[in-house]
Order: structure tokens, then sequence, then C-alpha cells
């Protein structure tokens, strides 16, 4: 993954390299390619695979320390839960370079409204184990915890960027009527990665190897589990909240979904970003009263 993911056309002035730059990186990636490949795969996954430090405020570890911990296995790594409250469960699925308890602001409101909460940190994020992630992690932890025997009854998730891309794709591979609020969801993914590795510099030879193992290593398909490709599979009500001028993620591409599909209804802010739109009280409730009272109206 990055740490940013541009808009279609690849215009971003907090990521904007140099055409020198671009073509610097292109020629040493391949150029050490013809060298020693395996070790240019590995070099570049460090770079665009290893998510960022995400530093905890004080209230963030105040809900960490007074929720029920619990560990689940993905794959090769264990993955950090925590649950807050009783109840049908709501799991807060976070983005990238983010943590579950970056969505905190959800948890008593909807403990109020009868539910309990469920965070996690994804592979390679936070307490989780793991170096580096990936979108098809992002997935096979959200399905996980929506198959296992754990007792934890989830009846919908709130999911942010990449784990709204996640929530999409687990949807559709488990058939779950499970309803959703993806907050800035990265719904065009397979589009928007490919546009920052060429941007970057990445050869096209070496990005489409590397998604090629990831496909193989965990069973997807870039280009069919696209998230905007899966919603014709999903019948769940789906809420997408997303702000106008969203600096990292395409309003549009929201936009023209939520115009598509009857099941799917749109949000609009404008003022908030792609973070601040986490925190904001308008936006806190909208989404909850989507849920609605546990075991009551809507």
């Amino acid at each position: 993954m990055t740490t940013r993911i541009l808009h279609e056309k690849c215009i971003s002035t907090n990521v904007r390299l140099s055409e020198m730059r671009q073509e610097a990186v292109h020629g040493f990636l391949d150029l050490l390619w013809n060298v020693t490949p395996t070790l240019t795969k590995l070099l570049v996954k460090k770079m665009f695979f290893t998510p960022s430090r995400y530093k905890i405020t004080p209230v963030e570890k105040q809900y960490l320390e007074s929720g029920e911990s619990f560990q689940l296995a993905v794959h090769d790594k264990t993955v950090q839960c925590w649950k807050w409250g009783s109840g049908p469960s709501i799991l807060l699925a976070h983005g990238w370079n983010g943590r579950g308890i970056q969505l905190h602001n959800f948890i008593e409101p909807l403990m109020q409204r009868g539910y309990s909460v469920i965070g996690y940190d994804a592979p390679g994020h936070g307490v989780s184990q793991g170096k580096t992630s990936s979108y098809f992690e992002f997935t096979d932890t959200i399905r996980t915890l929506l198959t296992s025997s754990n007792g934890h009854k989830i009846q919908g998730v709130i999911a942010h960027s990449l784990g709204g891309s996640a929530t999409v794709n687990s949807i559709a591979k488990e058939n779950q009527p499970l309803e959703a609020v993806l907050v800035a969801p990265a719904l065009k993914l397979a589009e928007v990665l490919k546009c920052f590795f060429d941007h970057v510099g990445v050869p096209a030879h070496l990005y489409h190897r590397l998604i090629q193992e990831y496909e193989n290593q965990f069973g997807y398909d870039m280009q069919r589990d696209n998230p905007a490709n899966l919603f014709k599979e999903i019948n769940s009500k789906i809420l997408i909240v997303h702000d106008k001028h969203d600096p990292t993620i395409p309003y549009t591409d929201s936009k023209e979904v939520s115009n598509e599909f009857q099941n799917i209804s749109l949000h609009t802010t404008e003022g908030l970003g792609h973070k601040r739109i986490l925190t904001d009280e308008s936006v806190v409730d909208t989404i909850v009263d989507h849920f609605g009272k546990n075991g009551g109206e809507k």
C-alpha cells in the first residue's frame, strides 16, 4: 500500500515528484531488477507496503486499557482486537497507517444504543504482528472476524478509507446481510494504486509482479476484487460518508457508486478532509443513527 492514495489524474501537491526524480527512481529500480529481482521486490515492499507508526492520544490509550482484549490469527500473523460493551457488535475497521482506536468517537454513542463495539489493529499496524500489510490482509482480517466462532455477533461495520475497501470485499465474499458505513472509502483501488506507482517511478512490470505475488499468496485478484466491481454482488444497505474536497480519496468515486446502486446512499460533507471526518460530531451522529437502536426502530 501507500501512505497516500491519489486522485484519478494523479495530481496531488503533497506527493508530486519532479520528472527527474521519477526517471531516477524508474532507472534505479529497473537496473536493480536486472541484477537482483528478489532484493528489488523486497525494497519496494519495504518502501510502499510498510505502514507508518500511528501515535495514539491519551484518550485513545484510555479506551484501549478499558476494552476487553482478545487476539485472532490471520494467516501467519496475530491480530490484536478489543471489545467494549455488550450486545450485537459493530466493527470498527481502520484505514492504511491507522488503528482501530482511531474511530473511538463511535464507541460510547454505539454502546448507548445497545451495541458492543469491536476494534482491531490490522496486520502490520499498531500492536498486531507484521511489518508489511496489504488490501488482501485487511480483507482477510475482517472476514476472519465475521466468521470466527468467538461469540462476537457482528451486525454492522464502520470502515474508513482502505478499511472501507476491505469491508466491501469481505461482505461480497461472505455474502452476509451486514449493514455498513464506509467513510471516505477507496472504491477504485486498483486504478489509484497503479496511478500512484506510475507517478513515483516504479516500473509497471515490477508493480504487476508484486501485485501478482500478493494475489497468489492470498487468493485474490486485484481487478476482480476491486471494490467498485463488487457492489453488484451486495444487497446490504450501505451508507457512504465522504467529504466533497477529500484530498486523499476521490469523492467522485463515491458519488458515482451511490448513483448506480439503490441500496447505497451518500452523505456529503465539506471542509472535513480525509481524517477529521472521523471526529466531527454531526458525522458521528449521522453514522450512529444509520444503525438505530439495538432491537429498535431506525
